[in-house]
C-alpha cells in the first residue's frame, strides 16, 4: 500500500502518460537553464513544448489501484475483526497502534465516498485549500508504517528512548531556540544595510541560524559582513556544543533501553497455558514491562 503510493506519485504509473518524456527531459537539464551557453538548448525545449506544465494527476494506473484497494480490504478485515473480539473496546480504540490503523482505513473510504456524496474530486481540488486537506489525508496512509514497531526490536529501543529522553530533548530544544533567537538578531542588525542583503527579517535570518547551528550548512543564504562572518563562526561552535551534551545523555538511554528489550524477548514468547484470549496475555506482558520499566 505504502509503496503503491510512493509509485502512484510518478508520471510514469499515472493514467495519463501525456508529456512524461518532456517532463524527465526538462528536469534532466533544469542545472543548465541558468547558464548563458546553454540559451539555445533551452529555446528549442520551449519551442517544443511552449505551454508545458506537468501537474500530478493523482490517478494511478490501474494495477496500482487494484493492489491498493486489496491491501485496505485486508486491513479493514483484520482491524474490525480484532476489534470484535476484544474484551475491553474502549481501551482497543484507545492504543496507538490501533489509532495509527484507523487513521489509515479512515481517510480511504473518505476519498472513496467523495463521488457517492455528490462531490466532485476534481473540482475540489480547484478550491482553495481543498487540495492541500486531500494531501494531508493521503499522507496519513504513511501512518501504517509505524506499525513496524510491533515487530522491530530497533524501533521498540527507538521508542523507548525516545520516552525517557524527554527531558534531555526538552534541553536541546531550549538551547537551540535560545541560540537561534540571539545569533539571528544580532545577525539581522550586522547584514540589514548592505546592498542585496538576504536578512530583510528576524525570521529570515532564524532560519540560516537553523542551518548552520545545526551543522545542515546549505548555503541558501550567507552573511557578507566580517561581522556577520565570525558571528557565524560563533554560531555554528555553539551548536555543536549544544547538540553534543543532550546527545551523549540519550546515547545512555539508548543502551539501557537496548538492555532491557533484550531481556524482555524472552518474555513476549511466553504465553499463558489457560488463557486463549490474546488480549489478555498482552495485558499480562505489560505489566511485566511496567515492573521492569520501574527496576
Amino acid at each position: 500500500m505504502i509503496l503503491g503510493l510512493v509509485l502512484g506519485s510518478m508520471p510514469e504509473f499515472q493514467e495519463d502518460l501525456t508529456n512524461v518524456s518532456a517532463y524527465h527531459l526538462l528536469h534532466s537539464n533544469r542545472r543548465r537553464y541558468d547558464n548563458p551557453e546553454d540559451d539555445e538548448l533551452l529555446t528549442t525545449l520551449q519551442k517544443q513544448y511552449p505551454d508545458f506544465v506537468y501537474k500530478p494527476t493523482d490517478r494511478p494506473v490501474a494495477h496500482l489501484l487494484v493492489v491498493e484497494y486489496i491491501c485496505m480490504a485486508w486491513f479493514t478485515i483484520e482491524y474490525f475483526l480484532r476489534f470484535l473480539i476484544s474484551l475491553n473496546k474502549l481501551e482497543f480504540i484507545r492504543q496507538p497502534l490501533n489509532v495509527i490503523d484507523l487513521l489509515t482505513i479512515v481517510p480511504f473510504y473518505l476519498e472513496l465516498c467523495l463521488p457517492f456524496l455528490g462531490i466532485n474530486a476534481d473540482k475540489l481540488k480547484e478550491l482553495s485549500g481543498a487540495m492541500m486537506v486531500i494531501r494531508i489525508i493521503r499522507v496519513l496512509r504513511m501512518t501504517r508504517m509505524f506499525k513496524l514497531a510491533r515487530y522491530s526490536t530497533t524501533l521498540q529501543t527507538f521508542g523507548h528512548t525516545f520516552r525517557s529522553s524527554i527531558t534531555e530533548l526538552s534541553m536541546l530544544i531550549m538551547f537551540l531556540v535560545t541560540g537561534i533567537l540571539f545569533f539571528s538578531t544580532i545577525l539581522y542588525f550586522l547584514e540589514k544595510d548592505e546592498i542585496n542583503s538576504q536578512f530583510k527579517s528576524i525570521p529570515a535570518a532564524c532560519w540560516w541560524c537553523v542551518v548552520t547551528m545545526t551543522t545542515i550548512g546549505y548555503g541558501d543564504s550567507v552573511p557578507h559582513t566580517a561581522g556577520g562572518k565570525l558571528l557565524a563562526t560563533l554560531a555554528s561552535i555553539c551548536g555543536i556544543i549544544a547538540l553534543a551534551f543532550p546527545i551523549s545523555m540519550i546515547v545512555e538511554k539508548f543502551a539501557t533501553a537496548q538492555q532491557k528489550i533484550l531481556q524482555l524477548q524472552p518474555l513476549n514468547k511466553v504465553r499463558i497455558p489457560t488463557v486463549d484470549n490474546e488480549d489478555l496475555q498482552r495485558d499480562w506482558i505489560d505489566s511485566v514491562h511496567r515492573k521492569l520499566a520501574v527496576t
